[in-house]
């Protein structure tokens, strides 16, 4: 067991909010985004493993359809399991540079509703959104006084038949990197 002092270098999480697009389908979030660094290679430098999960809301939904009783949620949820290289600012909760980037890449899954203007069992389009495969990632992490902040770009590949229709789902957030409390930073 490593004590809870050494693994403050290797966990670092944000908090914020993002949205997302794709094919008649809009929607927005929170996104919690926890990593590892699992390699770390000075403390402005780190390969980690981590998500950017958002939960949330379709924006854009349409419910003019024939359901034919079935019920349908606004719901939105985006999981994609990433790995990334960190450099700069809050590549390790003890790296504090002005900037920092990171970027990566990985498997996730987006699941939600959109707009259609109406469907029935014969049509192709459907008002579900189930999207898998592979997600690209890059970002950047900025001071403002004491903060820092990211901002983060992702497209996910959409690499199964549900919606073929739907290439990818694209997403943008903003979020604030949490850091231990002050005592722990003066430790480091």
């Amino acid at each position: 067991m490593m004590p809870a002092k050494s693994q403050s270098g290797y966990f670092a999480h944000a908090i914020g909010a993002g949205v997302y697009t794709g094919n008649n389908h809009f929607a927005g979030g929170i996104v919690y985004s926890p990593r590892f660094n699992f390699g770390i290679i000075s403390k402005r430098s780190t390969f980690a493993i981590g998500t950017q999960l958002a939960l949330g809301g379709s924006l854009h939904a349409g419910y003019s359809r024939n359901s034919g009783g079935n019920s349908t949620s606004i719901f939105m949820a985006d999981v994609p399991l990433l790995l990334t290289y960190n450099y700069g600012n809050f590549a390790t909760t003890s790296a504090h540079t002005r900037l920092g980037i990171y970027t990566g890449a990985g498997y996730g899954f987006h699941n939600a509703t959109r707009y259609v203007e109406y469907s029935d069992e014969e049509e192709s389009a459907t008002d579900q959104v189930h999207v898998s495969g592979l997600v690209l990632t890059t970002g950047c992490r900025f001071m403002i006084g004491h903060t820092s902040l990211g901002l983060h770009f992702t497209y996910l590949f959409n690499n199964n038949a549900f919606n073929p229709d739907i290439s990818g789902i694209g997403s943008a957030g903003l979020s604030y990197n949490i850091h231990p409390g002050k005592r722990a930073l003066e430790h480091n």
